[in-house]
């Protein structure tokens, strides 16, 4: 198997099409499929299996699926796979609904390369709960946010979901989570 490696390389020619010949060009089969490649390689050299795995021609997802391991192993996972790929995993919370990632974004075979999995945001019987720039847990407001599918939660600025890879509130949360408004 022969694999075509493009490089970018710097050139004083003023001939444009000289200049951008050695870019990837996103959505040609011969791009999509280096970069499937390249995806491939990087997958089996981490030595992770049941991935779950995706391409476009602008993209190439990977999934650390549930199945994996618990959110904490998950993530591990994800930042496994980002330094592989020469990306820093980190969590990205939805702001107008309890949702929570660890995501790491690369570029891999001239396509955007995405490893991320879901993390479970803690719930009390009341709703989500959300942590604020100093780490004090509170209800998170309920308000409508119009967004379809979400369950009018949302997070005020500088706050977080607290999720699965944080650890367990005190066992009596109801009593001692306050509701932010």
């Amino acid at each position: 198997m022969t694999h075509t490696t493009t490089h970018i390389t710097n050139s004083t020619s003023t001939d444009a099409s000289a200049d951008t010949a050695s870019y990837p060009v996103i959505g040609q089969v011969g791009t999509t499929a280096a970069a499937m490649r390249a995806a491939a390689d990087l997958l089996e050299a981490a030595g992770i299996a049941g991935l779950s795995v995706s391409c476009t021609d602008q993209e190439v997802t990977v999934q650390v699926t549930e199945e994996l391991a618990d959110a904490v192993g998950r993530a591990r996972l994800v930042a496994r796979l980002g330094t592989a790929s020469g990306a820093t995993a980190v969590r990205i919370d939805s702001l107008d609904r309890p949702l929570s990632w660890v995501r790491a974004d690369a570029n891999i075979g001239g396509l955007r390369f995405r490893v991320f999995t879901a993390v479970d945001v803690q719930h009390t019987d009341a709703g989500p709960l959300a942590a604020d720039p100093a780490g004090r847990i509170a209800q998170a407001a309920t308000i409508s946010t119009g967004n379809a599918g979400g369950d009018g939660s949302q997070l005020p600025a500088g706050w977080r979901w607290l999720t699965d890879l944080d650890p367990d509130p005190a066992a009596d949360t109801q009593a001692g989570v306050e509701a932010v408004r």
